[in-house]
């Protein structure tokens, strides 16, 4: 599902040269309610809404900050997120977000918006993500950033609860804020309001499967 304004998601060619066909998001300060589902702006892709309490999953994408965009961002500026449904209560379980001059990877509120993994924010390159999840209220997470696997929580990080550094995150993915029916992954630029005028991010097409070798490559 393409939850937009006209126009805001295009496919274009990489712009890294790979001669692969990519997703690119143009996103006005102006792209809010009605055109889009909330105030702030925002355009995003959905997938279908096929994970199911228990699932155990696989998946892949990447992001590619341009040249123009912010060397800051004094706010929030979401750019993957999942798994996240109905009733669509507040924050999702986790994002992948830019704050300040870093990339960062933010849970919700039930571990108090901690931050298990960061990066500074990079520009003109792709920044490919790969994610091994279960979908469960005692379910986990683990993350590959350009093909090496993150350990949370390994210093530089926000930890208010003292979690201890692990590749292998036990976490609620299935909580408050989502648990009323199916969820959806997300490929997104949404953004707190009144910061640019414009913004553009590119995305790569969203993998998702049962296995790693599904969605490598």
């Amino acid at each position: 599902m393409n939850q937009s304004a006209p126009g805001a998601v295009s496919v274009v060619l990489d712009p890294a040269g790979s001669g692969q066909a990519v997703f690119r998001f143009d996103v006005d300060d102006s792209d809010v309610a009605p055109i889009t589902p909330t105030n702030n702006p925002r355009a995003q892709l959905v997938s279908p809404a096929i994970l199911e309490p228990g699932d155990e999953i696989w998946w892949s994408a990447g992001f590619y900050l341009p040249s123009s965009f912010p060397s800051s961002v004094p706010g929030w500026l979401n750019l993957l997120q999942g798994p996240f449904g109905p009733p669509f209560s507040g924050s999702p379980p986790w994002q992948i977000q830019v704050r300040d001059e870093k990339l960062q990877w933010t849970r919700n509120s039930t571990y108090g918006f901690d931050v298990p993994w960061q990066m500074p924010l990079v520009k003109n390159q792709w920044v490919d993500v790969m994610v091994h999840e279960r979908f469960a209220s005692n379910g986990f997470v683990e993350m590959w950033i350009n093909g090496r696997q993150v350990t949370f929580f390994s210093g530089g990080t926000f930890n208010p609860n003292g979690v201890a550094p692990t590749t292998h995150l036990a976490m609620q993915l299935l909580n408050s804020s989502n648990d009323e029916g199916p969820n959806s992954l997300y490929l997104q630029s949404y953004r707190e309001a009144g910061m640019f005028s414009s913004v553009t991010v590119y995305e790569s097409p969203l993998r998702i499967g049962t296995a790693r070798a599904s969605v490598e490559g």
